[in-house]
């Protein structure tokens, strides 16, 4: 593993090492990755080799337990996936995206470091074993399905991946899990999603949760499998099955353990559910409870909101189509109540991936420009959360600059806090 950063004041910098010098081993084992070396690292007494150009060096170090040498190496190299799901999101996007959203990761230590999910198809005993030693917990596993036939298809197996037997290792070996199933009507529901439910909360004291979540279609599945759109009708049986195993389940465990997610309860016109629903909200990156954290978050901070403003000010919201109810119920009506506001919401729809993806969190500038082009974004345009990457770049690589620039309006994503936006207006 190659240094690429050597801290000020520290062991490292003591003992001479360099940027580009490579760590061969440490305590005699070749280190793996950067999880690997902050594992070994934290023992008393270490020993590393350094390579230097043709020079090998070992140096034997005595220090505090926990106490850091001050390195760290270039970015680890991802695992890719190990299937080839019917319904993979990467499959079916448009081209001309950047090149990361074409990669199909299915690596435990990003899953560990960032609540990425994988299959686990790939963990063999080696990673196992790793995951168990290195306590790499908790661990976020894509099931779909525990049944071997319907998973062949589901998941394009060439052999029994078995599944179950490594929650079962994990389970026992003290490892947390989050899990989910990606739901195909007509392929791993009905009575084959009660088979994986009931299989995964026999592990249901290191399984913390179990998401359920619709499958996303977008306008680009060229010569992929058929696979049928959730409805309303649909969305309303699932969660009334849900909701017979969620009484169970709290009645036995306290807690639901099964969560369908957000978009089921929107496609099916059932209000958000309360707090106490959601248990410690375990699955909120997966679009679990996220809407009811959102609308709690505003109900919050609804005391704090101006009863009037300093003079007229022009709101425009934006969000996608799925989200656009509950936003007009739980947040404009309420923002229409103060005085010199004008509070618009702008319905935007995907072209990016076509009318079938709803959700905002996959909204691209093209997108919003598309929509929003001609219309009166206000004085201020306010875009939903979770729009950007950590790089600040929307899904087709533009910024919130260049739709300022286009739009010729001053734009703002929501981080969380109305004061913010109230700020921003009245600064506008």
């Amino acid at each position: 593993m190659k240094i690429t950063t050597v801290e000020p004041d520290s062991i490292a910098k003591e003992l001479g090492l360099r940027e580009g010098d490579d760590l061969l081993e440490i305590n005699g084992r070749k280190v793996l990755d950067a999880i690997d070396y902050r594992f070994r690292e934290s023992e008393p007494a270490i020993s590393l080799k350094i390579s230097r150009e043709r020079d090998v060096t070992v140096y034997d170090i005595e220090k505090d337990e926990g106490e850091r040498i001050g390195i760290d190496f270039e970015d680890m190299k991802v695992l890719a996936c190990g299937n080839d799901c019917i319904f993979c999101f990467v499959d079916q996007n448009p081209k001309g995206l950047r090149k990361q959203l074409y990669f199909r990761d299915g690596d435990y230590r990003l899953s560990f470091m960032y609540g990425n999910y994988t299959t686990m198809t790939n963990a063999g005993p080696a990673i196992l074993n790793r995951i168990i030693e290195q306590r790499l917990s908790p661990q976020y596993i894509s099931v779909h399905v525990t049944d071997l036939e319907v998973r062949t298809l589901l998941m394009g197996l060439k052999k029994d991946d078995h599944i179950v037997e490594k929650i079962k290792l994990l389970h026992d070996n003290g490892i947390d899990m989050h899990t989910q199933i990606v739901l195909c009507p007509g392929i791993n529901d009905g009575d084959i999603l009660k088979k994986t439910v009931f299989d995964l909360y026999r592990f249901h004291e290191r399984i913390v949760s179990l998401a359920i979540v619709p499958v996303g279609l977008t306008d680009h599945r060229f010569g992929l499998h058929k696979l049928r759109k959730i409805d309303h009708d649909y969305a309303a049986e699932l969660l009334g099955r849900v909701e017979e195993w969620q009484r169970l389940f709290r009645k036995e465990i306290g807690r639901n353990f099964v969560y369908p997610s957000d978009e089921f309860h929107i496609l099916a016109g059932r209000e958000i559910p309360n707090n106490r629903y959601y248990d410690s909200f375990p699955q909120i990156e997966n679009g679990v409870g996220l809407v009811r954290t959102f609308l709690s978050d505003f109900r919050g901070q609804e005391r704090r909101l101006p009863k009037s403003l300093p003079k007229l000010a022009r709101l425009a919201m934006a969000t996608a189509e799925l989200p656009a109810a509950f936003m007009e119920r739980g947040v404009l009506a309420r923002l229409k109540r103060v005085e010199k506001l004008d509070v618009r919401l702008r319905v935007v729809q995907n072209v990016l991936y076509g009318r079938s993806v709803t959700v905002a969190g996959l909204l691209s500038g093209k997108c919003l420009y598309s929509a929003l082009e001609g219309t009166d974004c206000g004085d201020l345009l306010l875009l939903p959360p979770e729009i950007l990457n950590a790089d600040g770049l929307l899904l087709d690589d533009s910024t919130v600059r260049q739709l300022e620039e286009k739009l010729s309006v001053p734009v703002m994503v929501y981080d969380g806090n109305w004061g913010d936006v109230f700020r921003a207006l009245t600064r506008n």
